[in-house]
């Protein structure tokens, strides 16, 4: 079954006269295109969203699927499904452990399922500006004829996909509990480099401060952050790495000199598979200008959560899905 869908005019008929009074344009696009997803895999039912106009602070205590329609019946839903957003540039998925807490609260008994979905419109001249829903839904309705006023946006589009799944057992299972005052860290952490960065024709360059040479490696090391510098906690540094290389050390970075394929894990950022012949800087840094964490949250790495789904431990959304829609 396909879990993209496109995104037109007519599916906004029922918020739009809202949703143009604020900037919730994402918003509806990600709800409202789930929805058509998941009621195109049982189409004998369909599903009603929650929609939040309000500016406060969103408190995760409603589900976004509130009504349910068998024929005439209309019902409330048999499971607590919240519909999140997530990007390209994403680097963790989950909550806040006071969200988790408390979409758990008003759950209940009822399976809960956090459906992650991505929207990516076509753009003007690559200005996301130009695809501002209230912009694009003007442009269709206005008479080019008298006026010009909104043809700097786009066309009308979006394009919804279910990228994951993930169910409460899941994030309890998979995510690492970030602690308040722990830091938030890059998940890409292996970043290829040019030999030239270590050698030159004389030899090694001067700011190589020492080179550890390891062969058929089979083991778990401690990786640092910067020299002498390693993270909060001992499951971020320690990496169960395998193969032939060489860790060079300059003054704040650590880099990988693969003489074999070398493949490395850790359980938080997932596994990660280094090239023969290739040299990579260890990019285990901090993200953001504040990286410091001020509530404790349950987190996991964006990358391992597709490795889940290939191994098998977090199941396709695609088979969720069609679990959902029987459940619901």
């Amino acid at each position: 079954m396909n879990l993209t869908c496109y995104i037109n005019e007519t599916d906004f008929d029922n918020y739009f006269l809202i949703s143009k009074k604020y900037n919730f344009g994402n918003y509806l696009k990600r709800k409202i295109g789930v929805l058509k997803i998941i009621e195109d895999f049982n189409q004998s039912k369909k599903f009603f969203p929650y929609i939040d106009f309000s500016k406060k602070i969103k408190i995760e205590d409603k589900p976004d699927i509130i009504r349910v329609k068998e024929s005439t019946y209309t019902r409330n839903p048999e499971t607590f499904i919240k519909i999140k957003n997530t990007s390209e540039n994403d680097r963790w998925v989950g909550l806040t452990e006071e969200q988790f807490n408390t979409i758990k609260r008003s759950a209940g008994n009822k399976t809960i399922y956090m459906i992650y979905a991505s929207i990516r419109s076509e753009t003007i001249n690559n200005n996301p500006k130009t695809t501002d829903l209230t912009g694009m839904f003007l442009k269709e309705m206005e008479d080019k004829n008298k006026s010009e006023i909104f043809q700097k946006f786009a066309n009308l589009n979006a394009e919804c996909r279910i990228e994951f799944i993930i169910s409460s057992k899941d994030l309890s299972i998979f995510a690492y509990p970030f602690e308040r005052g722990m830091n938030m860290y890059e998940t890409n952490l292996f970043e290829e480099k040019r030999s030239s960065s270590f050698y030159s024709k004389d030899g090694t360059r001067k700011d190589v401060l020492s080179i550890e040479e390891y062969k058929k490696f089979n083991g778990v090391k401690k990786l640092e952050i910067e020299k002498g510098f390693y993270p909060e906690k001992d499951e971020i540094s320690e990496f169960k790495i395998k193969g032939t290389f060489k860790l060079i050390h300059k003054r704040k970075k650590s880099y990988i000199e693969c003489i074999s394929d070398v493949s490395v894990e850790n359980s938080i950022f997932g596994k990660f598979y280094l090239e023969k012949n290739k040299f990579y800087k260890f990019n285990l840094v901090t993200l953001g200008r504040d990286p410091k964490l001020k509530r404790n949250n349950l987190f996991i790495s964006k990358k391992r959560i597709y490795q889940l789904i290939e191994e098998g431990k977090i199941r396709k959304p695609e088979i969720i899905v069609e679990e959902i829609v029987e459940r619901i």
